[in-house]
C-alpha cells in the first residue's frame, strides 16, 4: 500500500520454505533537495529489520536495487519483493521521489555516485 513517504509491502509465509515478510519503507527528502533518506522497518520471517540508508538526489530513483539488495541480505528473493501486482506502487513511489526532489527527465548524474 503506498502513501506519499511511505510504502508497505507484505507477503504472507505459506510454506516453511516461504518467505514471509511485512515491511515499511518510509522515505524523505532533505531540505535542499539533494538526497533522499529511507528507512526500512517490519520484519522477515518473524525477525525484526531496521535499516537505514541514503541516496544523492541524482541516483534516489535507483531506490528499489538499494532495498533489493537489503533484503537479498535478509533472505528475500528478488521476484518475491518485486512482484507485478505491486509494480504500480513502485512506480508511484519513484513519481512521488521525483516530484519531491523537483527532478526531471535528463537531469544529469555525477560518476562519482555510481561507484
Amino acid at each position: 500500500m503506498f502513501e506519499p513517504g511511505h510504502l508497505h509491502i507484505s507477503r504472507v509465509q505459506l510454506l516453511p520454505t516461504d518467505t514471509g515478510y511485512s515491511l515499511d519503507i518510509r522515505y524523505s527528502v532533505d531540505t535542499q533537495r539533494s538526497g533522499v533518506d529511507f528507512v526500512v522497518e517490519g520484519e522477515i520471517n518473524q525477525q525484526a529489520v531496521h535499516e537505514n540508508f541514503s541516496l544523492p538526489r541524482d541516483t534516489a530513483f535507483n531506490f528499489a536495487s538499494n532495498i533489493d539488495h537489503l533484503l537479498r541480505r535478509h533472505g528475500v528473493l528478488t521476484r518475491e519483493f518485486m512482484s507485478l501486482s505491486a509494480h504500480q506502487e513502485y512506480d508511484a513511489m519513484f513519481e512521488d521521489i521525483r516530484a519531491r526532489l523537483d527532478a526531471w527527465n535528463g537531469e544529469a548524474i555525477d560518476p562519482d555516485h555510481l561507484a
